[in-house]
C-alpha cells in the first residue's frame, strides 16, 4: 500500500482515501484478532494525508461470496461485514465523491438550446 501510495504521488494523483483490509479477524464469540498488527491504516492515512475511510475485516464470506458472484460488499448489513462495506459506501457518496448536481452541465445546456431552436 505504500509503494502504491508513493507510485500516486509520483504520477501527480490525489489519494481520496486509505481503505484498510483485512484490519481484523473476528471469531465466532465476537472478539477480534488483529492478524497482521495495528495502527497500518492510520499510519499510511497520515503519511499521505488522505483520511482513513474504512477498516474492513477478514471475512471467509468475501472470499466464499466472491466465488459464488454473491459479493460481501452487498451482505446484509447486519453482518460485520456487510456494516463495514456499507459504511464505506455511505461515507464515499457523502465525503468523498458525492453525486454532482449537472443541471449545469454544458452538454444538458446545449441539448436544452437545442430543443428550444426552430427546426427548418
Amino acid at each position: 500500500a505504500v509503494r502504491v501510495a508513493d507510485m500516486a504521488r509520483r504520477s501527480y494523483l490525489g489519494i481520496a482515501g486509505v481503505i484498510e483490509n483485512m484490519s481484523v479477524f473476528v471469531d465466532s464469540v465476537g472478539v477480534g484478532h488483529a492478524l497482521f498488527g495495528t495502527g497500518g491504516g492510520e499510519r499510511l492515512a497520515a503519511d499521505t494525508g488522505a483520511p482513513l475511510l474504512a477498516k474492513l475485516p477478514i471475512a471467509p464470506t468475501v472470499s466464499a461470496g466472491g466465488d459464488i458472484g454473491e459479493p460481501a460488499a452487498l451482505a446484509d448489513r447486519a453482518t460485520i461485514v456487510g456494516a463495514a462495506f456499507a459504511d464505506l459506501a455511505e461515507r464515499i457518496v457523502r465525503e468523498i465523491a458525492p453525486p454532482v448536481d449537472l443541471e449545469g452541465c454544458s452538454a444538458r445546456m446545449i441539448a436544452a438550446l437545442d430543443a428550444l431552436s426552430p427546426v427548418g
